[in-house]
């Protein structure tokens, strides 16, 4: 069974998409964290907004770093897959002319 690595490649592409759109999260929600405490001087719960948008950043840096672990290895394993067929096309080739 041949392994379609055009479409690997795609998957790959579409999760480093799918980090972006995560990583782009932060923004907006930094502005959300801006606008609450705007909205609410003087009360003793935006104390602990900080510290839910260091959380967030973290999660958010956590889930992108996965991603892009997942894409690089799919790259990987679909050139090692072109690579290995590539050897055997040739030793074929090699063997029976």
């Amino acid at each position: 069974m041949k392994a379609d690595t055009r479409w690997m490649r795609q998957c790959a592409d579409d999760i480093d998409a799918t980090a972006g759109s995560v990583r782009r999260l932060l923004g907006p929600a930094d502005g959300a964290v801006s606008a609450l405490k705007a909205a609410a001087p003087g009360w003793d719960f935006t104390g602990s907004v900080d510290e839910m948008s260091s959380r967030w950043e973290t999660l958010n840096k956590v889930l992108c770093d996965e991603l892009s672990k997942a894409a690089e290895n799919i790259r990987f394993n679909a050139s090692s897959h072109d690579g290995n067929e590539n050897v055997i096309t040739e030793m074929w080739h090699d063997l029976f002319g």
